[in-house]
């Protein structure tokens, strides 16, 4: 995979997340533009906080009991853990 391949989806997984976040939509837009502006090396990090983020969307949407904001929000982070897997951003 290219360097600039990696960023856009990554940066376009983040982009579904932001959808959902509700109140923890200024972080999440916030981690998408270091996504997109920070050198490669920063990846894993970024990757790491991706996925601690999605777990505070998910869970948020179940403690309101918002269902179908739930199932969005877990797919796309299904999606961006396999993302970040395949690119080799997780150690």
């Amino acid at each position: 995979m290219t360097q600039q391949y990696i960023v856009g989806e990554f940066s376009s997984l983040i982009g579904e997340l932001e959808r959902t976040a509700g109140e923890l939509r200024r972080g999440v837009s916030s981690l998408r533009r270091q996504i997109e502006a920070s050198p490669p090396g920063e990846l894993p990090k970024l990757a790491r906080a991706a996925l601690s983020l999605t777990d505070l969307v998910c869970l948020r949407a179940l403690e309101e009991g918002d269902v179908a904001t739930f199932r969005h929000s877990a797919e796309t982070a299904v999606a961006l853990r396999e993302f970040t897997i395949s690119a080799n951003l997780l150690s």
